[in-house]
């Protein structure tokens, strides 16, 4: 059974639906004996950095899904969840008054979300774009994904990186460290390419 988790922010429905597409048990939950029993848990993600953070705080789910990202139990993190995954964000810093420069996150990968630099094109980046530099076993070269946001990865340690994309500038698209996978992108809305990638993180919780 894969847990996803509900915090109040995310494409539930659709990554429900496409695990279900693809033959997965799945639950939505937001409580945490269900992500400890688990085989597998999915952080998706739709909105802003700081306010999801307060909604897995409030919900007591801080503890609970960093001890399933280090029980190695496979873990993914979608969109909004890949950059909660990393230590903070730019994003919100403003309305927050942060003096250290970014809203703490929970940091289990080392690494921060930017925003995009102004470089001309609109953001938030909106729409469909191909995988490169691929090294992540979920993923294949090539692979043509949907994507949403206004921030975007950089990580404290490139090792970690399973693949690239272009928006004005080259960025982590996906990072991948053990069983802990990220990906800016939405596999559930990337038709056959992002089924298949599913699928892979699927076997993950079977292996």
């Amino acid at each position: 059974m894969i847990a996803i988790v509900d915090y109040g922010m995310g494409n539930l429905g659709s990554v429900e639906k496409a695990l279900r597409h693809i033959g997965s048990d799945c639950i939505i939950t937001s409580d945490a004996n269900d992500l400890y029993d688990a085989s597998g848990v999915i952080l998706p993600g739709v909105g802003s950095f700081g306010p999801a953070m307060d909604e897995l705080v409030e919900r007591d789910l801080v503890m609970p899904l960093i001890d399933c990202a280090y029980s190695g139990k496979p873990f993914l993190g979608i969109c909004l969840g890949m950059q909660l995954l990393l230590e903070g964000s730019e994003e919100n810093i403003i309305e927050r008054r942060e003096t250290k420069g970014v809203v703490s996150g929970l940091g289990i990968i080392q690494g921060f979300a930017r925003r995009f630099p102004d470089n001309g094109l609109k953001v938030p980046q909106i729409g469909w774009n191909n995988l490169t530099d691929v090294t992540g076993r979920l993923l294949t070269e090539g692979d043509y994904v949907y994507f949403v946001h206004s921030y975007c990865c950089q990580l404290g340690d490139a090792r970690d990186c399973a693949a690239k994309t272009e928006y004005g500038v080259s960025y982590c698209a996906s990072f991948e460290r053990d069983n802990i996978f990220g990906m800016q992108f939405h596999p559930e809305k990337s038709g056959e390419a992002g089924l298949k990638i599913l699928s892979k993180f699927v076997a993950e919780t079977k292996a």
